[in-house]
């Protein structure tokens, strides 16, 4: 046991504990003189600072990394909800567009002018006139010699 107290006298003796003295002139208006006394820290104590400052930059990027991530997605789907919401407008435009078309077709004058237009309608006692613009694509009378059948196309 007495070996181990001189051991540990031994290595407190060896160990330099460093002190800094800093003296500050007085400030412009007073008259005192201040002094500051700091202890630097030994070798163990800055390994342990070391250790620590590690630790807290490890424990500080660990909370910090989802949280990133959680904001790029947040960025990623804020962008799409404009898209959507753009999307939307257009949509929402196209429907009403489409309402008031429909609200048109259902007046007796869109009826009637759709069944004359497209379907080739006429009222009872009214008469349908073809006019025909005569082309080169008619084709003109072909003579055909005996045994010859014309295909039609």
């Amino acid at each position: 046991m007495a070996e181990t107290l001189i051991k540990k006298a031994e290595k407190e003796e060896s160990v330099e504990k460093r002190i800094s003295l800093t003296v500050v002139p007085p400030s412009p208006g007073g008259q005192d003189i201040r002094v500051e006394v700091k202890r630097n820290l030994s070798a163990t104590k800055r390994k342990r600072h070391k250790r620590f400052a590690a630790f807290f930059f490890v424990v500080m990027f660990l909370m910090l990394f989802p949280m990133l991530r959680d904001g790029m997605s947040y960025m990623r789907m804020s962008r799409e909800l404009q898209v959507l919401q753009q999307r939307n407008q257009e949509l929402a435009g196209l429907k009403q567009q489409l309402e008031n078309e429909m609200e048109l077709l259902n007046t007796p004058e869109m009826v009637e002018k759709l069944a004359r237009e497209d379907l080739g309608m006429v009222k009872p006692g009214e008469s349908k006139v073809y006019q025909t613009i005569p082309t080169n694509d008619i084709p003109q009378r072909e003579e055909l010699k005996q045994g010859e059948e014309r295909l039609l196309h």
